[in-house]
């Protein structure tokens, strides 16, 4: 028998370690924490991003973590050694979304932005053909990519619209302060990536 989406989803959650998983979505929002240094300071701050949703969502953290991601592969300056600091996962419109966020401070080098978006997609095509051997269900996850700083002049870095990385026009840039009065449904990306 076929899963519906809605299933599909909450097997996603529930074959996931609880130790990835840093934020299930209570109360109709999404909250990311990160610790980050701010400018000329020597201790830590914690920045926090709240994003309401529709449907069902759920985040994990890939970034930070000691443990390797593939425990049976070196990690020793390897591709998939990079990682995107969150994905979210959502459940709306019968379609299974896994957003993809990067947390910069000001800087927007392209480099390892594209990098470590770019592994956390190959990450959720893994984990999508993972689930697929072991349990015959799949169903389509569509990716969108962003990046997010307080660079209050990322024109040089951006497209014309400054929307988009210029170098990977598949990344949309946000300022944090934007996301005061959005929601996770709100976030614009044109670009979208099918696994």
């Amino acid at each position: 028998m076929t899963l519906d989406v809605s299933s599909y989803f909450e097997h996603i959650k529930a074959y996931l370690s609880d130790d990835y998983i840093v934020h299930r979505g209570e109360e109709g929002e999404i909250v990311l924490k990160e610790k980050y240094f701010r400018e000329g300071a020597t201790k830590k701050s914690t920045r926090v991003v709240r994003l309401p949703y529709k449907g069902k969502a759920f985040a994990i953290k890939l970034d930070g973590k000691k443990d390797r991601l593939f425990h049976f592969l070196d990690d020793n300056g390897k591709e998939w050694s990079k990682r995107c600091d969150f994905i979210i996962f959502q459940c709306f419109n019968r379609k299974v979304t896994a957003h993809l966020f990067e947390f910069k401070t000001k800087s927007l080098d392209a480099g390892s932005i594209i990098d470590q978006l770019k592994a956390g997609a190959h990450w959720c095509a893994c984990l999508s053909k993972i689930l697929y051997q072991y349990t015959g269900d799949k169903k389509p996850l569509k990716l969108k990519k962003y990046v997010l700083t307080e660079n209050n002049n990322p024109g040089p870095y951006l497209d014309a619209e400054n929307k988009y990385l210029a170098r990977d026009p598949s990344v949309r840039h946000y300022h944090y302060d934007d996301l005061a009065d959005m929601g996770l449904d709100d976030l614009e990306n044109d670009s979208i990536k099918t696994v």
